[in-house]
């Protein structure tokens, strides 16, 4: 249901950006809260390109549309970007990703579809952005 209002807010309000790069606050690897930055189940968002991981297991998605205003429409001033891998027009996309998930800073959120679900276990799980130390 999410993937579909996420799809007509976009469509309708045209503040998705289609192969956009990745904001640099978003870019990293973004594992469960409760989970130590080792974990093996990840969500790795590259700068063209975002990575669902569960240990050896990946999968790779391009495409990405962000939507800036898809939270509460074209007046919308909060700091919730939604993300959509593969939209092009696409009715069920393969998830969505929700930054700054209920307007709070540094916390994200998928919503997979249930092929996704099983492989990689992050529906609805609160994540954290981990940053490589250079």
């Amino acid at each position: 249901m999410r993937n579909l209002i996420f799809t007509l807010l976009a469509v309708v309000s045209g503040f998705a950006n289609a192969g956009m790069d990745v904001p640099p606050s978003f870019l990293g690897d973004w594992v469960p809260r409760s989970a130590t930055c080792q974990s093996l189940l990840r969500f790795r968002m590259e700068p063209t390109q975002a990575v669902l991981i569960n240990g050896a297991q990946s999968k790779a998605f391009g495409n990405l549309d962000f939507c800036y205003s898809c939270e509460g429409g074209a007046k919308y001033s909060g700091k919730v970007v939604w993300m959509m891998a593969e939209f092009g027009g696409k009715t069920d996309p393969p998830f969505t990703a929700q930054f700054n998930a209920g307007e709070k800073l540094g916390v994200a959120m998928l919503d997979l579809q249930p092929g996704l679900q099983r492989q990689f276990p992050l529906q609805q799980v609160a994540l954290k952005r981990c940053v490589q130390k250079k």
